[in-house]
């Protein structure tokens, strides 16, 4: 009984569908119109010529093309719903489609299969767990090099210093 209360959910929502899809259009093309229209006349300020004309023909032109394609939808649409809701009734009577999501065929686990299955658990489980104690020592190896090239640079920047001193006081006593 679920399944027939929300397949007739399914049903009454996507009937819908089609004639909401329409009025989008329909919205769609008299928005096109207008703001079509009112741009034409607020750059034609000196009066109508050739390039004004093309586009109000091109702003009717797109404007029936929509509505044409909003009445299409919504005659078309219904029609298509109904006849893919017949075929999915009959597949449903059939035994081919159940409406669930549970998965179909042969997908069961036996109670036989439970042992192998827990085997290959553990050994994921095993190579997990020393993947995990091999990165935690690479980050400890990690820290300490890192600790190292710091040390490295502080003296090589300390020795740098103490030449370029060594330098101005030598340039500078020489000076004089």
């Amino acid at each position: 009984m679920e399944k027939v209360q929300g397949y007739t959910r399914k049903k009454t929502v996507m009937e819908q569908y089609p004639s909401r899809q329409a009025l989008v259009y329909s919205g769609a093309a008299f928005l096109i119109l207008v703001t079509g229209m009112r741009t034409v006349l607020s750059v034609a300020e000196e009066g109508f010529g050739f390039i004004e004309y093309v586009t109000i023909g091109a702003l009717a032109i797109e404007f029936s093309l929509l509505l044409l394609y909003a009445f299409t939808i919504f005659q078309a649409g219904k029609e298509t719903f109904e006849i893919t809701l017949h075929e999915e009734v009959e597949a449903m009577e059939h035994g081919e489609v159940d409406g669930s999501s549970a998965p179909s065929g042969d997908f069961s686990v036996r109670s036989a299969d439970v042992p192998e299955i827990a085997k290959e658990i553990n050994k994921f489980t095993t190579l997990a767990s020393s993947l995990v104690e091999k990165l935690a020592k690479n980050v400890e190896q990690s820290q300490a090099l890192n600790k190292h090239m710091e040390e490295l640079a502080d003296e090589q920047i300390n020795i740098r210093v103490r030449n370029e001193i060594q330098r101005l006081l030598s340039a500078n006593l020489s000076s004089k």
